[in-house]
């Protein structure tokens, strides 16, 4: 090839390179997550196993884990509907994230500074606080106490959450 194709070539696969890397940056702009860089991903279902703490008997698999600039392990939880209209993160959620902000801290020795819920129409920011934390705590205990006394059942009326959830094979109170 001569020189004048190949300067061509190589200068149509720059503009497309820098095309490509702006689309890249518009694209995460929209997604509403800080810059970072994914370290661990559950969204496509292959991540590896979940984080476990034997001290609370709690594991979960956050969808993503970025590290941010500062080295911070942010968990980031995405959720196929609309953020709710108060702009507040539903407390189930705000829960779920808790119980990453421990399953970090505990595991990994990174307390995380603060989660996203990442929804349909926006990102929702929750922080790392101590009054979350121990509400975490008192669910767990409460959890535990219904599973001991036998009590626990389905909190729920909604055939496709159950279709969702990860122990329907093994639920007796599964909504068909």
């Amino acid at each position: 090839m001569n020189s004048p194709v190949l300067l061509a070539v190589l200068l149509v696969l720059l503009a497309l390179a820098a095309l490509l890397r702006a689309w890249a940056n518009q694209l995460r702009r929209q997604s509403g997550l800080p810059k970072g860089r994914v370290v661990y991903e559950d969204v496509s279902g292959l991540a590896r196993r979940p984080l476990y703490s034997a001290r609370l008997g709690l594991a979960g698999k956050p969808d993503y884990l970025l590290q941010d600039p500062q080295r911070n392990l942010i968990p980031v939880e995405v959720k196929a509907g609309a953020a709710p209209r108060n702009g507040e993160p539903y407390d189930s959620h705000r829960l779920q994230l808790a119980a990453y902000f421990y399953l970090l801290e505990d595991v990994l020795q990174s307390p995380a500074p603060y989660g996203l819920i990442r929804y349909r129409d926006r990102t929702l920011r929750v922080a790392n606080s101590a009054e979350l934390r121990a509400r975490l705590l008192d669910v767990l205990a409460q959890m535990r106490a219904l599973l001991r006394r036998g009590t626990a059942q389905r909190s729920h009326t909604q055939p496709q959450r159950c279709a969702r959830c990860s122990l329907a094979h093994v639920c007796d109170e599964r909504l068909d």
